[in-house]
């Protein structure tokens, strides 16, 4: 478990150990080494208890390691001294018991008390030891040996072990009167060597207990940053998660609010027309299908990508937009255009086109979405061969989405009924469409068409007027 592990979340916490935390500092200069907010008191426990167990564990591990190391020195050095086997017999099984005992529940529970524990009792058989091997003449307590162990025995309990200072501190001082007591009984009368020695195990005591307190506080404080770090990561994270949601929901209004305008003046342009609204259907699924015929051809295939194939079908059915401009006389006259009528006809490409444009002038903007509108408007009746309206356009100078466009909305007429003629039949249709190829139309989209001339018949007749 790590500290960003910890169960605390911004908002569960906000009002609790959190914000007490804010309040305080994060961590009071106490020297009982605690957090304002109980909870986030108990965090940190959790904490402390995951990463130090284990750690503990190992630490009496290596006091058993130490402790054998001190008796074969000894045992070198004082061959002739049999308390040193003492150290085998008693302090190494009193660890090993620890050790063992420390893989139980009742211990896991309470493992920095029980740690603390054993080093107290592990320091008294130590000293012990120690004035037994005073007493055969070897180098025991009484000795510069002595005050090392003391001392090593202090900074083992308070920084070694990893238990927290509030165990450390109880299990310091048990430590430090046995060891007074052990001086006693080792001096005998003699209480300027006692007080000698007493003042030099206080100060190492009070060095170890300030190293001890300074490792919880460092501790601490890095637990709190890190906590306060990770609830502003939490509280971020839900803050973009409901800017995501509101920007998503945005969006769609914006896109639901382009999908009613394209309806509106869709629709717009069908009540001057003597064409139905599924003429506009059925030509944006023609364009459509075409399109993703398309998708993978070498010519086409930078321009379809998936968002190109649905802004076609989104913005197809603004292809006459501009017929809203033409006079009821000649846009609703029963049969065929002169010359001039025709002319003022052809305006219908440029007045859509112009529209748009205007709109997008007045915004002082250019709209992406709305670039394809214009494209369609504006080009939909070039032909290939450079013979349609209005600009003469030839080949490849004609966009896509345009020569797209010609072939469906050339199909759909074809096939469709007015009032000046009747629907040709789909076979008869396909026939004047793939005559029209390298003329009217592009030879790769022609091509295109025959290969889906059943998808074409099958949206006719879903579409059907």
């Amino acid at each position: 478990m790590s500290v960003l592990d910890s169960p605390i979340s911004w908002r569960a916490e906000e009002r609790g150990t959190v914000d007490h935390a804010e309040r305080s500092g994060a961590l009071p200069l106490r020297p009982k080494l605690t957090f304002a907010g109980a909870e986030y008191e108990l965090n940190f426990i959790r904490y402390y208890h995951a990463f130090y167990y284990r750690y503990a564990q190992a630490s009496l591990v290596v006091g058993m390691v130490l402790i054998f190391g001190d008796f074969l020195v000894d045992h070198l050095a004082f061959q002739n001294a049999s308390a040193n086997t003492y150290r085998l017999q008693l302090c190494l099984p009193i660890l090993g018991i620890g050790i063992a005992y420390s893989f139980t529940s009742t211990a896991k529970r309470h493992w920095q008390f029980v740690m603390c524990a054993f080093i107290a009792v592990v320091a008294c058989s130590l000293f012990w030891v120690l004035l037994e091997i005073d007493s055969q003449g070897g180098m025991g307590l009484s000795s510069w040996v002595g005050i090392l162990n003391f001392v090593f025995l202090e900074f083992y309990c308070f920084v070694i072990l990893g238990v927290q200072f509030r165990y450390a501190l109880p299990a310091g001082l048990i430590i430090l009167l046995m060891f007074e007591c052990a001086l006693l009984l080792a001096s005998g009368k003699d209480l300027s060597t006692l007080f000698y020695w007493s003042y030099h195990v206080v100060t190492a005591f009070i060095l170890a207990a300030g190293i001890g307190w300074w490792r919880e506080f460092l501790l601490r404080k890095d637990f709190s940053a890190q906590t306060a770090l990770t609830a502003a990561k939490d509280f971020l994270k839900n803050q973009n998660g409901l800017l995501e949601i509101e920007v998503e929901k945005r969006t769609r209004k914006i896109l639901d609010t382009q999908d009613v305008t394209i309806e509106i003046l869709a629709s717009l342009a069908e009540t001057r027309d003597n064409e139905t609204g599924n003429h506009i259907r059925r030509t944006q699924h023609y364009v459509r299908a075409l399109a993703r015929q398309l998708q993978f051809h070498p010519s086409f295939a930078d321009y379809l990508v998936d968002h190109q194939i649905d802004t076609l079908f989104k913005y197809a059915p603004l292809h006459d937009i501009g017929k809203v401009g033409i006079p009821d006389s000649i846009l609703l006259k029963p049969g065929k255009l002169d010359p001039d009528e025709f002319k003022i006809m052809q305006t219908h490409t440029t007045l859509g086109h112009n529209a748009i444009e205007n709109a997008e002038k007045r915004l002082g903007t250019k709209i992406e979405f709305l670039a394809c509108a214009k494209e369609i408007a504006l080009f939909h009746h070039e032909k290939w061969d450079g013979s349609g309206y209005p600009n003469g356009l030839e080949g490849h100078a004609i966009p896509i989405s345009a020569r797209l466009m010609a072939v469906a909305d050339v199909y759909d007429a074809l096939t469709s009924s007015r009032v000046y003629k009747d629907a040709m039949p789909h076979d008869q249709a396909i026939a004047i469409v793939v005559e029209g190829r390298g003329r009217h139309f592009d030879p790769d989209i022609v091509d295109a068409f025959i290969q889906i001339t059943d998808q074409f018949k099958d949206i006719a007749v879903r579409y059907a007027d």
